[in-house]
């Protein structure tokens, strides 16, 4: 009798997110195709060493978070070397585009095996490093509240909301009870989830504000190329995409898309508008997707050139099994036989008859003896 009603909730949420998803999708192909005029004088207009300095942020913006996590890895219990946990992390974050926030804890989890890693552990660690990421980029977002708040006085409505999202950053015991009454409403007690060291817990909160930092100063720096004033480019910029990204990674949206642009532009469009912000959002999702690739290829290809020279070191340095001997030794040695008038035949045979001539000498002495 339950069946059919959870088949018909599971066709209708897949309907909605579908409906959601497509919406989305056409609003901003709307967007563009309305702006279409003024989008390549945009383009142009921001320059490519603008374009080329933002990009260099949001490729640094990935390491920040690497090394929160591993600090959080650590202080769990689980000691992975440098190598395992870049190459678990930054597979794993390739999953980030897949429906749902879940992914990157669920695929280091299944990760954890390979590396000799408890999965329940590293899972229970992705976890925390995701809520504690997603706090720390609430206090980061505060960062464009006071120009906003200036803008529209309406905005001061996201300051309680804010507020009381920072609150169990700073409470680890209130954040324990929030993910023990999580885990009871997802029926999930088999493994409890506690919260790392609060120094481990403390490094991942610092590191995640510099990734967010780094990732959205290329939002400002895009804004200021388009005519924004330097001041609040840089405070919007960087608390606007932060709360752009924390709440499109709270959506069901892959990779937070349409979420991100919705919010993004309501916080951007208190400096530009038009065309310029069109340009802003277009840009700011093509370079961060962009710059993600950038540092996961490049910590994948270093990590496997490093096995591959490892391998060849290792092969290098182990000895062969059965060294074969030196051909200029037997053709030294051949030369000193010649020179003393023997041949190698000859001192081969000689050596025969030696042996044989000896082998029946203690055979005769063995038969007198007895």
């Amino acid at each position: 009798m339950t069946r059919g009603p959870r088949k018909n909730r599971r066709r209708m949420l897949h309907f909605v997110r579908t409906t959601l998803y497509t919406g989305i999708v056409v609003f901003l192909c709307w967007q563009v195709w309305r702006m279409r005029d003024g989008l390549y004088g945009g383009i142009s207009s921001v320059g490519w060493k603008a374009v080329g300095c933002a990009t260099v942020f949001t490729v640094l913006a990935n390491f920040p978070g690497f090394f929160g996590w591993r600090a959080l890895a650590s202080g769990s219990g689980v000691r992975l070397g440098f190598s395992d946990a870049a190459w678990i992390f930054f597979v794993s974050g390739v999953t980030r585009y897949l429906p749902g926030a879940i992914w990157p804890t669920v695929t280091q989890a299944a990760l954890a095996r390979k590396v000799g890693a408890p999965p329940s552990t590293l899972m229970a660690t992705g976890l925390v490093s995701q809520i504690l990421t997603m706090l720390s980029g609430v206090t980061v977002g505060l960062l464009a509240l006071p120009s906003l708040v200036a803008a529209d006085a309406r905005w001061w409505l996201l300051l309680p909301v804010l507020l009381s999202a920072g609150v169990p950053m700073f409470a680890p015991r209130l954040l324990e009870r929030l993910i023990g009454l999580g885990q009871r409403v997802l029926r999930s007690q088999d493994h409890r989830i506690a919260l790392p060291p609060r120094r481990a817990s403390a490094a991942m909160i610092a590191l995640s504000g510099l990734g967010w930092c780094c990732s959205g100063l290329h939002a400002a720096i895009l804004a200021i190329a388009l005519g924004a004033h330097p001041l609040a480019a840089m405070t919007l910029g960087v608390g606007g995409f932060t709360l752009s990204a924390v709440a499109g990674a709270l959506s069901l949206a892959p990779g937070g898309i349409g979420v991100r642009e919705a919010v993004l532009g309501l916080t951007l469009g208190v400096l530009i508008s038009g065309p310029s912000l069109v340009t802003l959002l277009l840009l700011s999702r093509i370079l961060t997707v962009l710059g993600h690739a950038v540092a996961t290829l490049g910590v994948l290809g270093c990590l496997m050139g490093k096995r591959a020279l490892q391998r060849r070191r290792d092969e290098r340095e182990t000895p062969p099994d059965a060294p074969p001997e030196a051909p200029e030794a037997a053709v030294a040695l051949e030369a000193d036989l010649r020179r003393h008038g023997e041949r190698p035949e000859e001192t081969e045979s000689a050596g025969a008859s030696r042996l044989t001539h000896t082998s029946s000498t203690k055979g005769s002495g063995t038969c007198a003896s007895s």
